[in-house]
């Protein structure tokens, strides 16, 4: 086709296609301001049928024929357009269940429509078009907005409703809540996240009574059950700013993320759900606050150090000045994959910075310390020696074996 400006394309369109207003109009969608392009299509027409030449400049608003959108056939589109309604009601009825203040349309024209769009391009070229995928997201948005009192968001939208054309179905992608918050925990027996039982992992057998885990409380689920009930979400996921063993407790505030997927209800209060958890002696959370996807990243890779107070029992009794040796945890810790973690962890070593130490005896054997140390710093190792894989050591500068019975978390570094 030979497209000598837009009334030698127009001209040849409308002689060698048969082609709705909408279709007709989209080969000149970038043309003109605050038109539709079953608009552009009118004035198309309208020009080639008296005497004035068409140019960029015909398309405005005035140039608009008085007269309703052509409904008839069309070889490109096979009369797509014509059941917009019926799109916007299927899309409206399948996001009923949801709660959202924005949303982005998607949509699968069949795929010989898609073709033949295609063959156009190549025939007339791509100077002024839409593509035919792009208006009628636009135009089914457009009147979702109207129906909802909601409104598109093409960063983040709450949900993603993908209406395939060919097959009538509507496919909802439900975009996370992200709440985002601190807490303490105050038990030495539950972990940060949920931990599958070692023994079926996860599957369930006798010795976790069927549940599949080897805990039956976490942090992660104190926090996530009261969310999941509050939004009808079936599922959730925990990112937290480091974690602490186990038999430790945090009496600091750790930064976490709780991730809530595909919920159906968004509009909750968190000053509610906050009272909810907190109603236990286990943990406390504090601060929760709606944020966004970017604040998962940062609070997984946040590098923070820490103050830690541990019990320690000796084996040997120590004179108050052998425990003046401990001055030389400070400085430079060199500490090799601990033994406990080596089966998930790569084996290095790992030079670590402790920048304060101080003790307290509390018995002939036991020692109180509290270290400030780098983030990544394995404190137990740094008592016990681990077999000389940590140095210096609380075990190597008294020269005697130590173990650390308890330990906290008492401050982290904002």
């Amino acid at each position: 086709m030979d497209s000598t400006g837009v009334q030698g394309k127009a001209e040849e369109l409308v002689e060698e296609h048969e082609l709705c207003d909408h279709c007709l109009g989209r080969q000149f969608a970038r043309l003109g301001h605050g038109l539709e392009n079953w608009e552009r299509g009118l004035i198309v027409q309208e020009f080639l049928s008296g005497e004035e030449d068409l140019d960029e400049d015909s398309f405005v608003r005035e140039n608009i024929p008085d007269k309703e959108p052509q409904r008839d056939s069309c070889e490109l589109c096979e009369g797509l357009f014509s059941d917009l309604e019926h799109y916007v009601e299927r899309v409206l009825n399948a996001l009923e269940r949801y709660d959202y203040d924005s949303f982005l349309i998607g949509t699968r024209p069949p795929s010989g429509v898609i073709h033949e769009e295609e063959e156009l391009w190549e025939e007339a070229g791509l100077d002024w078009v839409e593509p035919l995928k792009g208006e009628l997201n636009r135009l089914i948005g457009k009147r979702i907005e109207e129906e909802t009192d909601t409104e598109v968001d093409f960063e983040r939208a709450d949900v993603n409703p993908v209406y395939d054309v060919g097959k009538d179905r509507v496919e909802v992608q439900v975009n996370s809540l992200l709440v985002h918050g601190s807490y303490s925990k105050y038990s030495r027996e539950i972990p940060q996240t949920k931990w599958p039982c070692g023994n079926c992992r996860g599957s369930g057998c006798e010795e976790c009574d069927w549940t599949g885990k080897q805990y039956q409380r976490s942090v992660e689920e104190l926090i996530a059950e009261p969310f999941l009930e509050a939004t009808r979400a079936v599922k959730s996921k925990f990112h937290g700013a480091g974690r602490e063993d186990v038999d430790a407790r945090c009496l600091a505030e750790r930064e976490f993320v709780l991730e809530i997927e595909e919920p159906e209800e968004r509009d909750i209060d968190l000053e509610e759900l906050e009272e909810a958890i907190n109603g236990n002696e286990e943990i406390e959370v504090y601060d929760l606050e709606f944020t966004e996807k970017d604040k998962v990243e940062e609070v997984k890779t946040k590098r923070s150090d820490k103050r830690y107070r541990a019990l320690i029992e000796l084996e040997e009794e120590v004179g108050d000045g052998k425990l003046d040796e401990l001055e030389g945890l400070l400085g430079t810790v060199e500490q090799a994959t601990p033994t406990r973690v080596e089966h998930r962890r790569a084996d290095k070593t790992r030079e670590r910075e402790v920048k304060d130490v101080e003790w307290e005896r509390k018995g002939p054997s036991t020692v109180e310390l509290e270290v400030e140390a780098e983030a990544g710093t394995y404190i137990k190792e740094l008592i016990s020696g681990d077999k000389d894989k940590t140095e210096p050591s609380v075990a190597q500068l008294l020269d005697t074996g130590a173990e650390c019975k308890e330990l906290d978390v008492v401050w982290i570094e904002d």
